[in-house]
C-alpha cells in the first residue's frame, strides 16, 4: 500500500514545489513592481551578457569532461570530436527539459550506440554522470557553507538550518571518500553489480563537476553582481541549494523552483526585482540559447550523417528524422502556449494602445485578448496530441496558430508575438506527414503529471499576472469594466475563463469512465489478428495466436502489442508488431495504460533494432541471450562440417520414414492423432504446458498454422507446428513433440526436413530460438549479469542445459542475434521471477516440471 501511494504521489512532488516557490516569489517581490523588473533588464549592460555567453560556450565544453570521464570509467575509446558532439547535444537538452538522467541517457544512446556502446554501458554512463555531478555539487555546497560567514540577510534559523545541512554533507563525502579508498568489492543491488570508480577517477570526477559548476554559477554571478556587491562564497551555498532543490522537482530546467529557492536563500541584501531580472537573463543565456543552438547542432549532424540519403531519397531522410520532429514541435507548441499566456498576464505597450484606439472597436480588442489566452492553454494541451502524432492535432494546430497569430496583432499589436507564431505555423505546415495515428483529440490519453505540468504553466501565468497588477486596486465591479486601458479586468476575466476550463477538464477525467482493465482477446480479435502477424517480418508475433495474452492493438488495427500482466508488472512479449510507424505511440500508450492500473511495465525478448524505444521509456536494458537463425539460402547437407546433420539424415531416411507437410484442413482432420502424441510426450517428460512465450496444445491455435509431421506407415510419430511469414523473410516452429517409441534424433531429423522444405519454398530465414545466457561478455570488466549468465551457462547443467542447447543449435551453423529484456532500473530479477511464473502457468509451476 505504502509503495502504491509513493507511487501516485511522486509525479507530483515537483507540482508542490513549484507553487511553493511561487508563494515565495510572490512574497519577495510583494514591495516591488514589473516596471523595476523591466527597469533592472533594461541596466544589464550588452557587454555582461556577451560575456555570460563566452563563459557559457566554455562551461559547456567542461561539460564534455563528465562523458570523457564516463568513457574512461567503461573502458572505452570514441573519437574525441564524436564524444564532444554527443555531449553538448545531449547536456543542453538535458538541462532544459528535465528528467536528466532518462533524456540524456536516450540522446546518448542516439550517438554512442553508432560508436561500439551498448544499451548497458548507457545506463552506466549516465549514472556516472550523475554520481559526478553529485560529487561536485556536495563538495562544493559544503565547503562554501562551512567556510562562508553566512547567507546574506538570511535569519539565523535558516543559516543554522543550511550550515547543519552543509555538516551533514561533509559527513556523508567522508563515508563515501572511506568507501572509495578502503571497499575494493562492488556493491550489489537487487542481483545487480554496482562498482564505484577508483579513488583516482573519483577525485577527476569531482575536479571536473566543481569547475562546472563554478563556471555556471560565476555566469548568473556576474548578472547579479551588476546590481549589488556579495561575497561569492556566499552566493556560491545559495546557488548550489537552488540548483539541487530545481534538480528534485524533476520540473524541466527547474523553471520556477530554482528561482523561488535562490531568491529566499539569497534574503535582501540585493533589491529582490533586480534579482529576478538577472535571474531572467541567466535562464535565457545558460538554457534556451544552448537549447537552440543543439537543436540546429543535432538537425545538421543528422543530414551530414544521411547525407547520401539526402541526395537520393529526400522523402526516405524525412521519414528518418520524423522520429524526433514531433518531439520538436511538442517542445515549441508548449514555449508559444507559455508564450500567449503571459502575454495575456501583463500589460499591453502604451505605445500599441494609441494605435489601438484609433483603429480598432473596443469589442475586437476584448474579444482577442480573451481568445490569445485560450488558444495558449490550448496550445499547451495540443502539444501532448503532436507528442503522440495524432492526425487531426495537424489541423488543429494550424488553426490554433494562425488565430494566435491574428489575436497578438489585435489585442495590443504585439507584431514579434505574432511573428514568432507565424514562422512556428510555415515551419508546421510541411509536417503532415508525421501525423498518421488515427484518434480523437477527445479520447487521447493524458497523464495526470501532463494536466499538472499545464496546471503548473497556467498558475506560473496567472502569479504574473497578479504581480502585474497588484498596483491596482481590486473592486467588485473591475470585472465588468471594459476600456481600452483596462488591462487589469482582461487579465481577471481570462484567468476565470481558463480556470473554469482546467476545472472542467479534470472534472471530466475524475468521473469518466475507468481505464479497461487487461483481457484475453475475443475470437473475433484473433481472426483480425492472424494477417498482422503473417504479414510480419519476424515469426515470434505468431506468439499472439495462442491466445493467452492481452492485446493492445494500434489506432488503426493494422499493428498490436501482446503483453500479460501480474500484479505489479505490465509485461509485453516481444517489440511492437505491425506497421513501424506505429510502434512508438504503442509502447507509450502500453506505459499509459499500466500506469492507470497502477502497474510497472517490461518488455521480454526484444531485438537491439528497437532499444531506443524502451530507453526513451526509462527502462534499462539487460541481456537475456542469442537467438539463433539459419540461412536458409546458403544451408545443405554437404561437406564435413554437415557430416552430422548428413547421418542423421540418412540413417531415418532408410527407416523408411516419411517427411510431410500438413495443411490446415488436414492438421483438424488428425488432430486426435497428434493430440495421442503431445499428451505422450508430456507424459514421458513428466512436465506440464508451459505459455506466455511458449506455446501450448490448443486446436484452435495448431489449427491457424500448417505442422511438420515424420509418419511411420501413416502413423504420425513427430510433429511440429509452423511459424511462417507471408514475405518468406523467416520461419520457424513452436510445440516439438514425438512419441515415446521413436528413435533418438528423430527432432533432429524433422529439423534437417523442415529446413530443406523451405529453402525450395524460397524462405530466407530459419529461426532456431533463442539460447539464454549465451554470448555473454567474458571479461573481468564485463557487468555483474555477464558474469552470473556466464556462470549459470557453463555450470547450470542441474538445472537446465544452457551449454548443451547452444552446441546443438551450433551445428547448423546459424546466425546469432541478441535479444533483451527492457526493465525498470534494479527490477530484472523481479521482472524475470513474474515472467517465469507467467510462462510455468503458476508460481509452483518455476519449481516443478
Amino acid at each position: 500500500m505504502i509503495e502504491k501511494i509513493l507511487h501516485r504521489i511522486t509525479p507530483y512532488i515537483g507540482f508542490v514545489m513549484f507553487l511553493v516557490a511561487i508563494v515565495i516569489m510572490h512574497h519577495e517581490l510583494k514591495v516591488h513592481n514589473i516596471a523595476e523588473i523591466a527597469a533592472s533588464l533594461e541596466q544589464m549592460p550588452i557587454a555582461v551578457i556577451l560575456l555570460g555567453i563566452l563563459l557559457t560556450g566554455i562551461n559547456y565544453l567542461c561539460l564534455t569532461g563528465y562523458d570523457f570521464m564516463a568513457l574512461r570509467y567503461l573502458g572505452r575509446t570514441v573519437r574525441f570530436r564524436n564524444v564532444i558532439l554527443a555531449s553538448l547535444i545531449s547536456f543542453s537538452i538535458s538541462n532544459t527539459t528535465g528528467q536528466a538522467l532518462i533524456s540524456g541517457a536516450s540522446m546518448r544512446y542516439r550517438f554512442y550506440s553508432l560508436w561500439g556502446l551498448s544499451g548497458m554501458d548507457i545506463i552506466k554512463f549516465s549514472l556516472f554522470i550523475s554520481l559526478m555531478y553529485v560529487l561536485g555539487a556536495t563538495t562544493i555546497f559544503s565547503i562554501s557553507t562551512v567556510t562562508s560567514p553566512g547567507l546574506p540577510g538570511a535569519s539565523l534559523p535558516l543559516i543554522h538550518t543550511v550550515q547543519l545541512l552543509a555538516w551533514s554533507t561533509l559527513a556523508a563525502l567522508a563515508v563515501y571518500w572511506s568507501i572509495i579508498l578502503f571497499r575494493k568489492k562492488p556493491f550489489i543491488v537487487r542481483g545487480m553489480e554496482l562498482s564505484l570508480p577508483g579513488p583516482g577517477l573519483s577525485l577527476a570526477q569531482t575536479i571536473i563537476a566543481v569547475i562546472d559548476l563554478l563556471l555556471s554559477s560565476f555566469i548568473l554571478y556576474l548578472f547579479i553582481h551588476v546590481h549589488g556587491d556579495i561575497s561569492f562564497p556566499a552566493f556560491l551555498a545559495v546557488y548550489i541549494a537552488a540548483q539541487i532543490l530545481g534538480l528534485f522537482s524533476q520540473i524541466p530546467g527547474g523553471l520556477g523552483v530554482f528561482e523561488g529557492s535562490f531568491i529566499y536563500l539569497l534574503g535582501t541584501s540585493i533589491p529582490t526585482s533586480s534579482v529576478f531580472g538577472a535571474l531572467i537573463v541567466f535562464r535565457l543565456v545558460y538554457y534556451f540559447v544552448p537549447l537552440v543552438l543543439s537543436g540546429a547542432g543535432l538537425l545538421i549532424y543528422e543530414l551530414l550523417q544521411h547525407r547520401t540519403l539526402v541526395k537520393t531519397n529526400a522523402q526516405a531522410t524525412l521519414g528518418y528524422l520524423s522520429m524526433g520532429i514531433p518531439h520538436i514541435f511538442s517542445i515549441l507548441l508548449v514555449l508559444s502556449g507559455g508564450l500567449l499566456l503571459v502575454s495575456g498576464s501583463t500589460p499591453t505597450d502604451r505605445g500599441a494602445l494609441k494605435w489601438l484606439y484609433e483603429t480598432l472597436p473596443l469589442s475586437v480588442v476584448e474579444a482577442s485578448h480573451m481568445i490569445g489566452s485560450i488558444v495558449g492553454l490550448l496550445l499547451l494541451f495540443m502539444a501532448r496530441a503532436v507528442r503522440l502524432r495524432i492526425d487531426a492535432a495537424y489541423f488543429g494546430i494550424l488553426l490554433l496558430l494562425a488565430i494566435g497569430a491574428i489575436s497578438s496583432l489585435l489585442k495590443g499589436f504585439d507584431w514579434q508575438e505574432s511573428l514568432v507564431l507565424g514562422i512556428l505555423l510555415l515551419s508546421f505546415l510541411p509536417s503532415r506527414r508525421f501525423f498518421y495515428r488515427k484518434s480523437s483529440l477527445f479520447t487521447m490519453p493524458f497523464s495526470w503529471s501532463w494536466i499538472a505540468f499545464v496546471g503548473v504553466v497556467l498558475i506560473g501565468a496567472t502569479w504574473i499576472g497578479l504581480f502585474s497588477y497588484k498596483h491596482v486596486e481590486y473592486t467588485n465591479d473591475l470585472w465588468w469594466r471594459f476600456t481600452y486601458r483596462g488591462d487589469a479586468p482582461r487579465f481577471l476575466r481570462s484567468s476565470l475563463i481558463l480556470a473554469m476550463m482546467m476545472l472542467s477538464f479534470c472534472f471530466y477525467r475524475m468521473l469518466r469512465i475507468r481505464p479497461e482493465k487487461a483481457h484475453l482477446p475475443t475470437q473475433a480479435e484473433m481472426d483480425a489478428l492472424e494477417p498482422i502477424v503473417h504479414s510480419a517480418l519476424e515469426t515470434q508475433s505468431h506468439l499472439a495466436l495462442i491466445g493467452d495474452k492481452s492485446l493492445l492493438w494500434g489506432q488503426s488495427k493494422d499493428s498490436f502489442l501482446m503483453y500479460g500482466t501480474t500484479q505489479k508488472y505490465w509485461i509485453a512479449m516481444g517489440d511492437p508488431v505491425g506497421r513501424l510507424e506505429t510502434h512508438e505511440s504503442l509502447v507509450w500508450r502500453f506505459r499509459e495504460l499500466a500506469d492507470k492500473n497502477g502497474a510497472k511495465i517490461a518488455f521480454y525478448q526484444v531485438s537491439r533494432e528497437h532499444l531506443p524505444l524502451y530507453l526513451d521509456l526509462g527502462l534499462v536494458l539487460i541481456k537475456l541471450g542469442e537467438e539463433a537463425r539459419v540461412s536458409l539460402k546458403d544451408f545443405n547437407l554437404k561437406g564435413g562440417k554437415r557430416s552430422g546433420l548428413r547421418t542423421t539424415n540418412n540413417k531415418f531416411a532408410k527407416l523408411g520414414l516419411e517427411f510431410r507437410i500438413l495443411e490446415r484442413e488436414q492438421v483438424k482432420a488428425r488432430m486426435d492423432e497428434l493430440h495421442k502424441v503431445s499428451d505422450a510426450w508430456l507424459k514421458t517428460r513428466k512436465t506440464s504446458e508451459k505459455g506466455f512465450s511458449l506455446g501450448f496444445f490448443s486446436e484452435p491455435y495448431l489449427c491457424r498454422s500448417r505442422c511438420g509431421v515424420v509418419m511411420q506407415e501413416d502413423t504420425i510419430i513427430a510433429f511440429a507446428n509452423l511459424w511462417e511469414t507471408d514475405s518468406k523473410e523467416e520461419m520457424s516452429i513452436d510445440l516439438m513433440r514425438y512419441t515415446p517409441d521413436a528413435l533418438g534424433g528423430i527432432m533432429e531429423y524433422l529439423f534437417i526436413q523442415l529446413m530443406l522444405w523451405g529453402k525450395n519454398q524460397e524462405y530466407r530465414w530459419f529461426n532456431l530460438g533463442m539460447s539464454p545466457l549465451s554470448g555473454f561478455e567474458n571479461h573481468p570488466l564485463a557487468p555483474m549479469w555477464h558474469k552470473i549468465g556466464n556462470a549459470i551457462f557453463k555450470y547450470g547443467d542441474n538445472f537446465y542445459n544452457f551449454e548443451g542447447l547452444r552446441a546443438y543449435k551450433e551445428k547448423f551453423d546459424p546466425i546469432w542475434q541478441p535479444r533483451y529484456l527492457a526493465a525498470p532500473a534494479f527490477s530484472a530479477p523481479t521482472v524475470l521471477l513474474n515472467i517465469a511464473g507467467m510462462i510455468a502457468g503458476s508460481w509452483k509451476g518455476i519449481f516443478v516440471k
